[in-house]
């Protein structure tokens, strides 16, 4: 049975995360996922979300399989950020209203192989995304980055408009270098720690939230000093044998972020 603490942190921020994908903004509802369709060789991909950038890279993991992690830069502007209303959840939000990303509309286009089974080609087609997603209207700044088996690509928030209404370079949070002992803990056990010292060190709240079940008992055992936060998130991910992706999201009404790992659905 998952511990309370566990049901806890998991129903909470589920709530959380559900609302960003759901929720309704004045008179214009966000979809629940982004919208995939292929014509001529061409694929093309619709969004409408408060996170488009993320909603699209979701929707491209379910067709073609591919593990993408997701970095949120602080949206600490009021460019970058809308009140939601309409929530459901009454007891997380009493007055049915919150902050999110003032993300809005966002589509994108590449090419892709004929053959069936082939998948296109993914880090040439991230980047291309992110490129598009970066002239766009919609909030932050991204830039794509991969490990050295070129398998997983990590899509990082590295700026967003600041109080004077400029987009300004930010410190991002998983660059942040930190000294951990190396010792065996549970998966959940080593994330928690990872987040509270990050906490410490940035003076900014970092949560571990929803994740697998099978983590809270799973081993790892990981250390270093003065490694990026980013490493340690990376190195126990491999050590658990399972193939998860994070999702770090920043929550403008706590000014803090939420670290949510997920298992990869394969299409």
């Amino acid at each position: 049975m998952p511990s309370a603490k566990y049901l806890a942190v998991s129903l909470g921020t589920l709530c959380l995360v559900s609302s960003f994908l759901m929720i309704a903004v004045g008179q214009t509802s966000y979809s629940k996922e982004a919208l995939i369709s292929e014509k001529d060789g061409t694929v093309h991909v619709v969004a409408n979300d408060s996170r488009p950038l993320l909603q699209t890279i979701d929707a491209l993991q379910i067709k073609y399989g591919w593990r993408v992690n997701y970095e949120d830069p602080q949206y600490a502007s009021k460019l970058d950020i809308i009140d939601a209303k309409g929530l459901q959840d009454k007891t997380t939000y009493p007055n049915g209203e919150h902050r999110v990303p003032a993300g809005g509309t966002f589509s994108a286009d590449f090419p892709v192989k004929k053959t069936p089974i082939a998948s296109p080609e993914e880090r040439k087609i991230l980047q291309s995304i992110i490129e598009s997603y970066n002239r766009s209207n919609n909030p932050g700044r991204f830039e794509l980055r991969e490990d050295s088996s070129g398998d997983i690509f990590d899509l990082v928030g590295v700026s967003a408009h600041d109080n004077q209404g400029k987009v300004s370079a930010q410190h991002v949070l998983f660059d942040q270098p930190l000294t951990i002992a190396a010792q065996e803990r549970t998966f959940s056990d080593t994330m928690d720690l990872m987040c509270d010292s990050l906490t410490e060190k940035t003076q900014v709240k970092v949560s571990f939230g929803v994740h697998p079940l099978g983590l809270d008992r799973t081993k790892v055992t990981v250390g270093g000093k003065d490694l990026a936060a980013r490493a340690y998130l990376s190195r126990a991910i491999e050590m658990t044998s399972r193939k998860l992706e994070w999702r770090l999201l920043y929550d403008p009404d706590s000014s803090g972020y939420f670290l949510n790992v997920h298992q990869i659905k394969l299409p």
